[in-house]
């Protein structure tokens, strides 16, 4: 369970980043410098710890860049140290991310996903061919008159609507809102708010039911600052606010190592 938790919070970071205006990785992921890789291991502790026990077994993940700061593959592991899942992504002229393979733990591909871009290097639509089943499914893009992603439209491989997420933003462009909603009934499945630091940094997410209320909020603080204003140290608490999380309370420390080119 804990592992799929960790893989969901990957997928949501990659929602809040990937349906954008194209910029390099780097940017999107407020990286400094000419990354060409990161080693990021997560561990698992109390929430009102003050130091990190790096004896436990930890989950983590690779991530290679290209020298134009695109992100080029990305290998993801368990506690046992096994692959757990590994995308790898093709650019074209424009740095914009045209094609992704994902493999299993096994090595085996089971995803190939096209990415289609509109003049204004706005990703447009996303069509996903599952290569066990053979099924296509599609992703509609939205946006407003700042360039902002503001809906997705997933469908199912028979071209009906399956499921929306609706995005709102700062007037900074920060992404402070992300609803998703039942396509048949069109009502709310859950929602997700966030803040950001002066750098735009998200530090602080906050998922609400349908009717508004807060049920669990994550704060995230960044330390041990490398040479080029990286961060080695991420610490995200994550707190139970509403009856049925009250119990909730969890900590993750992330620590990465950064390889420059």
């Amino acid at each position: 369970m804990k592992t799929l938790c960790f893989i969901g919070t990957f997928l949501l970071f990659v929602q809040l980043c990937f349906a954008q205006t194209v910029k390099n990785s780097l940017s999107i992921q407020h990286l400094k410098g000419k990354v060409k890789k990161i080693e990021s291991k997560s561990y698992e502790g109390d929430p009102g710890a003050v130091k990190i026990d790096t004896l436990t077994p930890s989950s983590g993940s690779n991530d290679l860049f290209d020298e134009n700061g695109n992100e080029v593959e990305l290998i993801i592991y368990g506690k046992d140290g096994l692959t757990l899942l590994r995308l790898t992504k093709k650019y074209d002229e424009k740095n914009e991310n045209i094609e992704e393979d994902d493999f299993d733990k096994s090595g085996l591909k089971t995803d190939s996903i096209v990415y289609k871009y509109d003049a204004m290097g706005n990703l447009t639509e996303s069509d996903r061919l599952s290569i066990q089943d053979k099924t296509n499914s599609m992703t509609l893009y939205k946006y407003d008159g700042q360039g902002n992603n503001i809906e997705d439209n997933i469908l199912r491989p028979d071209g009906s609507l399956q499921y929306k997420d609706i995005y709102k933003y700062d007037s900074k462009g920060n992404k402070i809102e992300m609803d998703y909603f039942r396509a048949k009934e069109d009502t709310m499945r859950v929602k997700w708010t966030f803040d950001y630091n002066d750098a735009g940094v998200r530090v602080e997410e906050g998922r609400h039911n349908p009717a508004g209320e807060l049920q669990i909020e994550n704060t995230y603080t960044f330390d041990n600052l490398d040479m080029q204003g990286n961060w080695l140290l991420e610490t995200r608490k994550s707190t139970g606010k509403s009856k049925e999380f009250v119990s909730h309370s969890t900590a993750t420390f992330t620590v990465r190592k950064i390889y420059y080119y």
